[in-house]
């Protein structure tokens, strides 16, 4: 496995794979596209007041869409938290919610058959889960959002420092030993 290393902004945007280019394309459109989307589901899934269940299915609409607004804002802001975010408001949150509701309020939330509404859950989690995987697993995800490299690509002579930004730090190693062997330190006063 591989030990990543928090680095400077400046060592980061240097770094070849920094930036929204690459794999990163595809989630970003896909967002782009969900935020779009969000006021035509908005109109084709808002129940009336005298529906039955309206109040928890227009809660649940209105939830997902802050959900899916706030997803795009923080992807397209770089936050160095989305990876752990969106595993557990996405994968783990909302799939307990959906197997919740398949489990107690069957029909509401999902198809009323429970083989198809399986389906339609296993789906779900089939489209979410290859995102969280390549986030894991991405170097570029990782300097672009977490500003981190693994150890081996570290520089040793990192670039300038933008204005404003904090020193480059190296990665932390042992100190050497301070005196030769077989001779006790000398007394510090």
């Amino acid at each position: 496995m591989a030990r990543w290393v928090r680095v400077g902004p400046a060592v980061a945007e240097a770094h070849p794979l920094h930036g929204m280019g690459g794999w990163l394309r595809l989630p970003s459109l896909l967002m782009v596209v969900a935020v779009l989307g969000c006021p035509f589901l908005l109109v084709q899934d808002w129940q009336p007041r005298d529906a039955p269940h309206a109040l928890l299915l227009n809660l649940d609409l209105l939830v997902s869409i802050g959900l899916t607004l706030a997803a795009a804002v923080l992807w397209f802001r770089r936050w160095h938290l989305f990876r752990l975010a969106y595993a557990w408001v996405f994968l783990v949150l909302d799939s307990a919610l959906q197997l919740a509701a398949m489990a107690f309020a069957p029909g509401l939330r999902s198809a009323a058959d429970p083989a198809e509404a399986m389906a339609e859950f296993l789906a779900g989690l089939a489209f979410m889960l290859p995102l969280a995987i390549a986030m894991q697993h991405s170097r570029r995800f990782r300097v672009t959002f977490e500003r981190r490299l693994r150890a081996a690509e570290v520089p040793r002579n990192p670039p300038a420092a933008l204005p404003g930004a904090p020193p480059f730090t190296p990665p932390v190693t042992p100190p050497a030993a301070s005196h030769s062997p077989g001779r006790p330190p000398a007394p510090s006063y």
